[in-house]
């Protein structure tokens, strides 16, 4: 999965990319109005701003996507490996993804279906079916 282009990393390069223009623009606007006013050191002033600016971008940005991808993206990755090892013929693979949410609803749903298909080829096998 490590070599797929993941959404998470997309996101999280869009946003970045997003915090970089805004401290950017901060800054050029920090300069504009310290120089016109005959600030000394406006532009060190403009760039300590920007600098202040993206490191505050950029903590929050961190946490929040180990969060996602500790909640989210992880728990996906498990229902995918369920999904591929059930598709090579292993449906005694199970599927452990607890929640309350959409995945693990999905992933109960997914439990219920290996289960059904368990007990119909056992019954196949057995020649009950």
């Amino acid at each position: 999965m490590d070599s797929k282009r993941s959404v998470l990393n997309i996101v999280t390069l869009i946003v970045l990319g997003g915090s970089v223009i805004g401290s950017i623009f901060v800054g050029i606007l920090v300069y504009i109005l310290l120089s016109s006013n005959g600030v000394e050191g406006a532009l060190t002033k403009a760039l300590i701003s920007a600098v202040v600016i993206q490191i505050a971008f950029l903590i929050p940005i961190f946490l929040v996507r180990m969060l996602v991808d500790r909640m989210v993206v992880e728990r996906i990755r498990e229902v995918s490996k369920a999904l591929e090892e059930i598709s090579t013929g292993n449906l005694d693979y199970e599927l452990k993804v607890e929640g309350d949410d959409e995945i693990g609803e999905l992933a109960e749903s997914f439990e219920r279906m290996r289960i059904s298909m368990k007990t119909i080829m056992e019954k196949l096998e057995e020649g009950e079916l």
